[in-house]
């Protein structure tokens, strides 16, 4: 299968085998011009997996920042990509199937084959980059919810704010102090730029804080409490057996160590047995997600 990832700045493509492995990748700098452009180079993209791997696509998963419905974006930060009907859109330029997801959903499906859980136990995944995206597996099932938006953790409120969170933070999505204006890549590099008044990447800051930067590190501080309230959340109201962390650009073992520890002051449980989880495989682990799903689909039809 195909998995393809539209994210604000890079469109990344891979051929996956049915075990999750890599078989052809390639990635290129999002287009900066109209939604037609966006699917020219998704197709350009994928013509070029095809010519690599060694295995003949029959479906392609898509995974976007966006709530989507029945293969029409309703809602994301990508205003291109606003009531697209991707699908349609999409299976007209490559001549496959096509099946598109959100970005947290495709992070779900591909790293919830590695996590072992009981029977009926949950996985919730946290997508975090430049927009942030959850999703939700049980039983290794996805679940899309009955607006398509289940598992949408970013645009609830910082819960437990500090009185000079509760204002400043105006969010994409027209509201304010929703938790991805605390939270992703974007906000941390913010933050970071409101203290020193120079701007920094979110690897540049992780990297100074590993050397040792205090100002560096007092900001990614700030991110792992923020995180903590965030994730406490999420135990709070479903009980996951494990919680993944994805995305780009951030140093994931390091929130996985760190962020439990701030969980005693929120979760209503002494001690949580909920599992924080790095993705292992980094910004393509919502490719894989997404060829995944792909198949998972085409199984089900065929």
């Amino acid at each position: 299968m195909i998995g393809l990832t539209f994210e604000q700045t890079e469109i990344r493509a891979a051929i996956v085998t049915d075990g999750g492995d890599f078989v052809s990748v390639a990635e290129i700098p999002a287009p900066t011009g109209s939604y037609r452009d966006w699917l020219l180079a998704a197709r350009d993209l994928v013509t070029g997996l095809d010519a690599q791997g060694d295995l003949p696509p029959s479906a392609v998963g898509i995974g976007l920042p966006a709530i989507i419905q029945d293969g029409l974006v309703k809602v994301t930060p990508l205003s291109i990509f606003a009531g697209a009907t991707i699908e349609r859109d999409l299976q007209s330029a490559l001549g496959l199937p096509v099946h598109a997801y959100d970005l947290g959903s495709c992070l779900a499906a591909f790293e919830g084959r590695r996590i072992p859980v009981d029977t009926g136990d949950m996985i919730f995944a946290m997508w975090i980059g430049v927009s942030c995206h959850g999703g939700i597996l049980i039983d290794q099932h996805l679940i899309k919810g009955a607006n398509g938006g289940a598992g949408n953790w970013a645009h609830m409120q910082l819960p437990s704010p500090m009185p000079h969170e509760m204002d400043g933070h105006p969010c994409w999505c027209g509201r304010n102090g929703c938790l991805e204006t605390f939270l992703s890549t974007t906000s941390l590099e913010a933050d970071y730029e409101r203290l020193t008044g120079k701007a920094r990447t979110a690897p540049e800051i992780a990297h100074a804080a590993a050397n040792s930067d205090i100002v560096a590190d007092s900001v990614i501080q700030v991110f792992e409490d923020r995180l903590g309230r965030a994730t406490a959340s999420i135990i709070n109201l479903l009980d996951p057996a494990a919680i993944v962390l994805g995305g780009s650009r951030l140093e994931l073992s390091r929130l996985c160590e760190r962020i439990p520890r701030k969980w005693p002051g929120y979760v209503q449980v002494d001690r949580s047995a909920t599992r924080l989880i790095a993705s292992q495989s980094g910004k393509m682990a919502a490719v894989g997600g997404a060829a995944m799903l792909a198949a998972q689909y085409t199984n089900k039809s065929g």
